[in-house]
């Protein structure tokens, strides 16, 4: 299960795409902090991300989605972790492409910085996660695989992780590439919450498929 540059490129280029048309980014406005982007809500996201699924065929765009296929996957195939772990590598540099030319190439050049998030209380700063967060992990991500294997179409899928959004770290790789534009400061608080949230997700995707095999 190797993963080639065809499908290192079709990865990072659909990471690119939601990031700049779905995620978007903050940017400071004359009324304030203000989202440039649809966000991860509403009929328009899940629609992007149904496109965006269809368009670039094979890739998993999202962190969620890569780690539900690491954990529904045989866990002793090197390889199918290598192509995997690519794919999260991708995703972040989608999504650093994406706020980098909407930052600088755009019009934008007040974006939000993590520091900035930081001084307003936007962004975690030090790793929190507690239990009940990791429950809902697993509790979202049982529901997501269903979704992402039963309902034979991106379309269910995007409707699942757009109302799932909060539960399953949706933006995770967007948010490590702020933070890796932006000094890596708090890079091992990011690195937690990006690694922990897609392993509780993958494990819900797992008892998922686990609970279905034995029915």
């Amino acid at each position: 299960m190797a993963m080639d540059t065809k499908d290192m490129m079709n990865e990072m280029g659909a990471a690119f795409a939601v990031t700049w048309l779905v995620m978007g980014m903050s940017v400071v406005g004359d009324s304030g902090v203000e989202l440039v982007g649809i966000g991860m809500s509403g009929i328009m996201a899940v629609a992007a991300l149904g496109v965006a699924w269809m368009a670039f065929a094979g890739a998993h765009i999202l962190p969620p989605i890569t780690w539900m296929h690491i954990m529904t996957g045989d866990l002793t195939d090197q390889d199918a972790w290598m192509a995997n772990g690519m794919k999260l590598v991708m995703q972040v540099v989608g999504g650093a492409l994406a706020l980098i030319m909407m930052a600088k190439m755009g019009t934008y050049e007040n974006y939000v910085t993590y520091e900035m998030g930081v001084a307003a209380g936007e962004v975690t700063t030090e790793y929190d996660m507690d239990i009940f967060t990791l429950a809902g992990g697993v509790a979202a991500g049982a529901v997501l695989w269903c979704i992402h294997t039963k309902s034979g179409s991106p379309w269910g899928t995007a409707v699942g992780v757009v109302a799932m959004g909060a539960f399953i770290g949706a933006e995770t790789s967007t948010d490590m590439a702020s933070e890796l534009m932006n000094e890596a400061e708090n890079l091992q608080a990011m690195l937690m919450t990006w690694i922990l949230t897609g392993v509780s997700v993958g494990a819900g995707a797992m008892l998922a498929m686990k609970i279905d095999e034995n029915l």
